[in-house]
């Protein structure tokens, strides 16, 4: 494939806040863990950062997708670029009973299902940013094999696709994913049975089959002549992960080596559990303005 073929970006997003968003989680949920509000906010307005660094540091994108639930889409959202498009979970084909489902797992597993998504395109959660120009050649080798992220050095042992690990590679996974379409879809075609349990859940359980794991694994053992893997030492040479907690002093001390490094890619994971720290919260608001401070072309107007 000619790494001049067009890529897109899908978001995933759900607003939390939404009136009768809630009472919705609620009337399926049957634990309280269902209700973890990190899963389901994004109070300082993440995605709209996120869509200013793609614009700004990946201009080469082609289209933009929104993936969410019905009837969401942001208030500031320019619903009429014609760069975006917004897909509700409601327009992908489902197995029956599936919708509504408020899983991240199950919502990426139809990734690959969305209309007119180019054959190979960049995945981002809403809390995922990049802080520096990027290009095609990041996410391929001069070869033109695809660049497996989110593991040490390569390795494929398969029980790396559950939560329940006996190390953490958390580190190392929160950055855009390049997925190919057809591999995706190959991927799940490989385990039907596991993909059926999957999607029976409708919020995220500990067993859940995560398919951005099986992906790499798949890439790895099945598609050894199309990817290769980055090894950890070197994509944290442009990668940072950061846990937004209550440590305000510790986050201060992350935001200043993140400014003087400015990665390729990084993520800040909201981490506070129930009640957000307010002085934490104001920190990150200032890194995003600081760092991208102008509207983007997908923003209605300027705040």
């Amino acid at each position: 494939m000619l790494l001049s073929a067009p890529i897109d970006a899908v978001y995933t997003w759900v607003n939390g806040s939404q009136t009768g968003y809630r009472a919705l989680l609620e009337l399926y949920s049957d634990r309280p863990r269902n209700l973890n509000p990190e899963r389901f906010r994004d109070p300082c307005d993440m995605l709209r950062y996120s869509l200013r660094s793609l614009e700004l540091h990946a201009p080469w994108v082609r289209h933009i997708y929104l993936f969410t639930c019905r009837p969401q889409v942001p208030a500031w959202l320019r619903r009429d670029h014609p760069r975006l498009r917004i897909i509700h979970h409601d327009e992908v084909g489902t197995d029956p009973g599936v919708l509504p489902t408020f899983n991240s797992n199950v919502i990426e597993s139809l990734l690959h299902l969305l209309p007119g998504i180019s054959d190979r395109f960049l995945y981002f959660n809403d809390d995922y940013f990049l802080g520096a120009p990027i290009a095609p050649f990041d996410f391929f080798t001069p070869a033109g094999r695809m660049k497996v992220f989110g593991t040490l050095v390569g390795e494929r042992f398969r029980c790396r696709i559950y939560e329940r690990q006996l190390f953490s590679f958390g580190l190392l996974e929160h950055s855009p994913l390049l997925i190919d379409r057809h591999e995706w879809a190959a991927m799940q075609s490989a385990a039907p049975t596991e993909f059926t349990a999957l999607h029976s859940h409708r919020f995220r359980q500990s067993s859940d089959l995560r398919p951005d794991r099986l992906y790499r694994w798949h890439l790895l053992t099945q598609r050894r002549d199309r990817a290769v893997a980055e090894p950890f030492w070197r994509y944290l040479r442009y990668a940072r992960f950061i846990k937004v907690t209550h440590d305000q002093a510790r986050l201060e001390r992350a935001f200043t080596a993140l400014r003087r490094t400015r990665p390729k890619f990084f993520c800040l994971n909201d981490d506070q559990g129930d009640e957000p720290n307010p002085a934490c919260l104001a920190t990150v608001s200032k890194l995003l303005t600081d760092f991208y401070p102008q509207p983007c072309a997908f923003e209605t107007a300027r705040r």
